[in-house]
């Protein structure tokens, strides 16, 4: 079996034993999940709970849902009056702050060596393809593209459909090509006979164009049968075919096999490395960002310092006035400058968990990192921005979250249940798992 067929295999094995969950003997009894209401921050569970665990987060769930709900307190005029100047201030702090950030720019920002953990050595990739293999993006791909193109000796038909798909960047391209492969495909299957569809010349340009220019594309056609010959052309000379030689079978089961697999392969992407880190910072000091990686930079410091001074030109000129579309217009521009985002996540006993994400990943992608890490990943919990504002919106991303390029994020959560279900499961009490806290690395200043 190739390679590629192996992973793939391992792959749907891989998901039939998730969706079937922990194993379990023939007379042991299924446990009923326990309820929590729609109102609580809760991520879903990934594996089951214990009896011990159901009735530890029972008793709490009991606890939160006895506790008095607060009676609202009957406010005057003047109360009412107060509030609203006190909201209109604050709205006009705010957008006062706003201006003076923009006009600012970007902050270079500078701390004491003897401050910083070191933030990262550069930003590396991996593939499920080779797993043994971490290298910077460019150099992955190229990686990925030599291990496919090796494997269309084993196995032809899945590796030149996977270099279509992978090492093509243009997505339009690509797909016209498979579109006039399966037509190719479709003619053979409808017209077995006739041999101008047995036929395709290679100076065609709408051949050259569509098939010969996408990688892998001359490869998939070997595998439906084609081989090349030199045959006389339209002008009299001889022209390169890609020609069914006659007697050679089409069969429908081939095709159609060859059909449904280019159709339905995947692109192989290098998937971005966490870097993952944790370490102890006492808690009346803060671990400060060293310089980051270039690669975490969509442009050139150069090219900041110049649209810095562009902007505080523009500011000077229209006199701090600005309107709600050249706001809209500098954020966006923000959001763009950067590719990676180092974030800590700040848990109990001042353990901060250190990793890279893309910048264009979700909240929703950074929670279900979290959620891995937790001993009980069951628990319900919220992450806090450097305001300790709570991070609701899943779908944002973490640069519109302005979690970009560097940020400390806090873990919040519900002590109580975390207690009942450690009493109930013997397990330790932190709320990371064990194995992580082994990695654990002491720093101070």
């Amino acid at each position: 079996m190739s390679a590629i067929k192996k992973f793939f295999e391992k792959k749907k094995l891989d998901k039939k034993f998730k969706k079937a969950g922990e194993g379990h003997t023939l007379n042991s009894v299924r446990e009923v999940p326990v309820h929590v209401p729609k109102q609580m921050p809760i991520v879903e569970a990934s594996r089951p709970k214990t009896a011990a665990q159901q009735q530890a987060a029972g008793a709490a769930l009991n606890r939160l849902h006895s506790q008095p709900a607060g009676t609202p307190t009957v406010r005057t005029g003047r109360e009412v009056i107060k509030a609203q100047v006190k909201r209109e201030l604050a709205q006009e702090r705010k957008l006062a702050e706003e201006a003076q950030h923009l006009s600012r720019g970007p902050e270079e920002v500078k701390f004491d060596a003897a401050q910083v953990v070191d933030a990262c050595g550069g930003v590396f990739f991996t593939c499920p393809l080779l797993p043994k293999v971490m290298l910077p993006r460019k150099e992955m791909e190229v990686k990925i593209e030599e291990f496919l193109t090796a494997q269309l000796a084993e196995d032809a038909e899945m590796a030149s459909a996977l270099l279509i798909h992978t090492v093509n960047k243009d997505i339009d391209k690509v797909k016209v090509c498979i579109e006039t492969l399966c037509k190719y495909i479709d003619n053979l299957l409808d017209h077995p006979g006739e041999e101008k569809f047995r036929k395709i010349r290679c100076g065609n340009k709408a051949f050259q164009e569509r098939v010969c220019s996408v990688t892998g594309g001359k490869q998939f056609l070997v595998c439906a049968g084609y081989q090349l010959e030199r045959l006389p052309g339209v002008n009299g000379g001889e022209e390169d075919f890609y020609v069914i030689p006659e007697g050679e079978s089409t069969e429908p089961d081939k095709l159609n096999h060859l059909k449904e697999v280019l159709t339905n392969s995947e692109p192989i992407r290098p998937v971005l490395w966490r870097a993952p880190r944790l370490f102890h910072c006492p808690g009346n000091t803060t671990p400060r960002f060293g310089e980051l990686p270039t690669e975490f930079y969509a442009i050139s410091k150069e090219e900041i310092k110049r649209e810095q001074q562009a902007r505080e030109e523009a500011v000077q000129k229209l006199g701090m006035l600005r309107t709600k579309a050249m706001r809209e217009r500098d954020e966006l521009r923000e959001l763009r400058k950067y590719r990676y985002t180092l974030l800590r996540i700040r848990f109990p006993e001042d353990i901060y968990l250190q990793a890279i994400f893309k910048s264009n990943e979700t909240l929703q992608h950074l929670q279900g990192y979290v959620q891995e890490q937790l001993e009980f990943d069951w628990l319900p919990f919220s992450l806090l921005d450097p305001q300790g504002q709570k991070l609701n919106e899943e779908e944002k991303t973490l640069a519109e979250l302005h979690l970009v390029p560097a940020c400390i994020v806090k873990f919040n959560y519900d002590k109580d249940l975390l207690k009942d279900a450690q009493q109930g499961s013997g397990r330790p009490r932190h709320v990371l798992q064990q194995a992580l806290l082994d990695r654990l690395e002491n720093w101070s200043i």
